[in-house]
């Protein structure tokens, strides 16, 4: 197996320390601010409190959020004035699905069990919002990239009345890579739109939106950026932004000003403030490309020394992959193989969902260490091992 790709000499350095009595792989929550971040966001905060409402109306918008927001044109290829910003993906592809107005009754629209359940249940809602026919595919991992673009062309080929789609570019339960480009070349070709859930994607992954033809997206910043919590974006295409409506009537801007897509009340001040400097970070780290190189290695390194134990089945193929994988082991629960994984071993992971299927997701993150992942592999020989014994 190849070296560990090396970031900056004092990695560990840039970031907290985590408790030793725990071995956390559960990154993709939230991944841990940079200490320099943590001292801007304090900054932010004793700024904002000194200066109060002056500041707010004022320099806040007119200075750090259009610089944020530049910032993040630049990050992703986009046009100027094609990023709103928002508190989290969740509500950022929220304001993409609920604000969508360009179905009619009977128009279907479509998502997948590896979805996002929020966004699985918004999508489903556009049947009462809208009229919509809902129609979710279902699709079973492990799943290698050839099959899975194979069914999504059948799903979009078999699906009369087809508008709208959503589309995670990374699967939040098992981590698998999505062909977002292939994906939303097909739909195109046949006037159908595609809302793509990139939470899990910036930052760990090359993201150009031009490059992949996407339209509508929604992103968090506080996953792989490693901006304080409360941040996120959208982006909409000026071309298609017609397509989604004004949030609630909204008439602070002009109809052709995305920022009248949501009206979120106070913004996330201090948030907004201090996430240039985990910008800074991300480009010191070398971009998405290092981090993706780093984190597939970490991923890749406990997956192939538990990839041919009895009973434990990996969900997330070794390539095509990111930072995130997911298995089960037969005669388990993924809700108990993570409380003994952590009760037992005390390594930290985390349930998910395939649909009504749960299954355990397992995390790295740039400082994880192959000590840790050793932990991990050797707790899930031993649970192995017991539920063969079970077995047999």
């Amino acid at each position: 197996m190849s070296t560990l790709p090396e970031l900056p000499a004092d990695l560990a350095t840039l970031y907290p320390r985590s408790p030793d009595d725990i071995v956390n792989l559960e990154h993709g929550y939230f991944g841990a601010m940079a200490l320099t971040v943590q001292e801007a966001l304090a900054q932010a905060i004793r700024y904002t409190n000194t200066h109060l409402s002056p500041f707010l109306r004022g320099e806040l918008g007119h200075k750090h959020a259009e610089t944020l927001r530049v910032r993040l044109e630049q990050l992703i290829n986009a046009a100027p004035h094609e990023i709103l910003l928002t508190r989290s993906a969740s509500e950022s592809m929220q304001v993409l699905i609920g604000g969508y107005h360009a179905l009619e009754p009977g128009d279907a629209v479509l998502w997948s069990n590896l979805d996002y359940p929020a966004m699985r249940y918004a999508m489903a809602w556009l049947e009462r919002r809208r009229g919509a026919r809902p129609v979710e595919v279902q699709l079973d991992l492990p799943l290698g990239r050839d099959d899975l673009l194979a069914q999504y062309e059948k799903a979009i080929r078999d699906t009369p009345g087809l508008k709208l789609m959503l589309l995670s570019q990374v699967y939040p339960a098992n981590g698998q890579l999505a062909p977002v480009r292939e994906i939303v070349a097909m739909a195109r070709e046949r006037g159908i739109d595609v809302l793509v859930d990139s939470a899990h994607a910036l930052g760990q992954v090359a993201l150009d939106v031009q490059a992949m033809g996407v339209d509508f997206a929604g992103f968090n910043l506080h996953k792989w950026i490693g901006a304080p919590p409360g941040l996120g974006f959208v982006y909409i295409r000026a071309a298609c932004l017609e397509r989604i409506e004004p949030h609630f009537g909204d008439r602070d801007y002009p109809e052709d000003d995305i920022r009248g897509r949501l009206h979120g009340g106070m913004p996330p001040v201090s948030a907004i403030m201090a996430a240039p400097s985990a910008l800074d970070v991300h480009e010191r780290l070398g971009g998405a490309a290092a981090k993706e190189a780093r984190l597939n290695w970490l991923r890749r390194y406990w997956m192939r020394r538990v990839a041919e134990l009895p009973g434990l089945r990996l969900l997330t193929p070794l390539d095509g992959g990111t930072a995130l994988a997911a298995f089960t082991i037969d005669g388990m629960m993924a809700r108990e193989v993570q409380a003994v994984l952590m009760e037992r071993f005390g390594v930290f992971t985390v349930e998910r969902y395939v649909g009504d299927t749960s299954v355990v997701r397992v995390t790295v993150a740039l400082t994880t260490t192959t000590g840790e992942l050793d932990r991990l592999v050797a707790a899930l020989q031993v649970l192995a091992r017991e539920a063969a014994g079970r077995s047999a």
